[in-house]
């Protein structure tokens, strides 16, 4: 697959972002309640985690 085929092809879709009311209907469909401002807080914990699992996975492949 080539990388300008595959970004040209995602630029076309709809963002996917995950917002607190995605993250409250989503967790509401496995039976867990949460207010929006919990999912916020939630989805910061979320992203803090990616970043440093990123951070990671690239600093073991510079070594």
């Amino acid at each position: 697959m080539e990388t300008g085929n595959y970004f040209e092809e995602n630029e076309k879709q709809p963002s996917k972002k995950l917002t607190p009311e995605k993250v409250v209907n989503i967790l509401e469909k496995h039976g867990t309640k949460v207010s929006n401002e919990e999912a916020f807080i939630i989805l910061g914990f979320l992203r803090k985690l990616a970043d440093i699992a990123v951070n990671q996975y690239l600093s073991v492949k510079k070594d």
